[in-house]
């Protein structure tokens, strides 16, 4: 899922292999879109983007942005991307752009997806890309330690820390995924609640969500995740499904594994009481 390591990663990869190429087709199984969601009617994109060219490629916290023109394309979500520099066939594609060089870019579907195709004068009409436009990024030093205190609320200190991080977008671009690993190097409990923390711990959280997620960037994104070339990428992950069974790399114990609040937590029992 493209949470915020890869969406920095995929924009970065996507400014060398597309910006400034012009479109020459654009196609998809757009019939069978079972948990892919489209903005608009995708059958309009080929009409709408034939001989436009990427202009822009725009950093984002949770989703990649391709400006094409007067067109803006977003990937979101378990949109697979990946870039081809020769012509391929695909037995699927729920979105196919096709470059007027020859090469391409093949999007696929894990889990569900969102592609949206919209006029940069319209906007996605969409409650999160608004949410998006007007954040800070979490990596940006805008966002300071007095922005996260602000969403510590009497609405929020009753919530685990994992629901604190990872629900309802309070802090765009922290999904489950990225969320692990932030609390494992914080030494937090996924169901700890927010209300128990101390002053301490509540900075520990903060700076651990800082450099974590900085090191997943500059490490080209998790490698339970891949880039736009297929490559998994270089930071590895040590609370996951591909690595928890490796044991915790403080204690050397055993990692647990749980469900909860809809998805997988792993921790360690003794180093994240």
């Amino acid at each position: 899922m493209i949470e915020l390591p890869e969406a920095r990663t995929i924009a970065a990869d996507l400014r060398k292999e597309v910006l400034g190429k012009t479109i020459q087709s654009v196609s998809g199984n757009f019939t069978d879109h079972k948990f892919t969601f489209y903005y608009g009617n995708p059958d309009t994109y080929h009409d709408r983007l034939k001989n436009k060219a990427v202009t822009a490629v725009v950093e984002r916290s949770f989703y990649v942005e391709l400006e094409i023109e007067d067109e803006v394309l977003t990937f979101r979500d378990g949109a697979n991307i990946r870039w081809f520099a020769k012509p391929q066939q695909f037995k699927k594609s729920k979105l196919l752009l096709m470059f007027t060089d020859g090469s391409c870019l093949h999007v696929t579907t894990s889990m569900y997806a969102a592609i949206h195709v919209f006029p940069k004068t319209e906007g996605a009409q969409d409650a999160y890309y608004e949410a998006e436009l007007k954040s800070c990024s979490l990596l940006d030093e805008c966002f300071t330690y007095e922005n996260f205190l602000s969403k510590l609320h009497h609405e929020t200190e009753k919530l685990s820390v994992k629901a604190f991080l990872a629900t309802k977008q309070r802090f765009i671009g922290i999904g489950n995924g990225v969320c692990q690993d932030i609390l494992f190097y914080a030494g937090l409990h996924p169901k700890r609640k927010m209300n128990t923390l101390t002053k301490d711990e509540v900075n520990t959280l903060f700076f651990s969500m800082k450099q974590t997620l900085q090191q997943m960037v500059q490490e080209g994104g998790r490698d339970s995740e891949k880039n736009i070339y297929g490559e998994k990428g270089g930071y590895h992950c040590v609370m996951s499904a591909g690595h928890y069974k490796d044991g915790c790399p403080k204690c050397g114990g055993r990692i647990q594994k749980e469900q909860y609040l809809g998805g997988s937590i792993y921790y360690c029992p003794h180093c994240q009481k």
